[in-house]
């Protein structure tokens, strides 16, 4: 038996959950944080993701981070890294704090572009 996708009903499935959208994915000129909602509907102040600084994608993950109410990972060598310990890492640009905000980064690119395949 064929089944009808959430597309076919003119409303594309989400792979983003509720949370998702309220988070932070840039900054505004100012360095206010943008949501990914804002992001979506072209706010014109919010900073394109690939024209943020490095300083700037630092604090994005940690802004992310610490937005997280269970915020936990486990690490090779680190073991498990709590909220606490991974906001540390990050804004320290350790080895662990540089994989840490490259995994947000890679989550971030993720959610823009799941959130634009939605708007068209």
């Amino acid at each position: 038996m064929a089944t009808k996708s959430a597309k076919s009903h003119g409303e594309p499935r989400s792979v983003i959950k509720q949370e998702q959208w309220e988070m932070p994915v840039s900054f505004d000129e100012q360095g206010k944080p943008i949501s990914l909602r804002e992001y979506t509907k072209g706010d014109d102040k919010a900073l394109s993701f690939s024209s943020l600084s490095d300083d700037q994608r630092t604090e994005l993950a940690a802004k992310r981070i610490e937005m997280e109410p269970d915020y936990e990972i486990g690490s090779i060598g680190a073991g498990i890294v709590n909220k606490e310990q991974a906001l540390l890492a990050v804004r320290a640009k350790s080895k662990l704090g540089r994989t840490l905000t490259e995994i947000e980064t890679r989550v971030i690119l993720h959610l823009i572009d799941e959130a634009e395949k939605r708007r068209s």
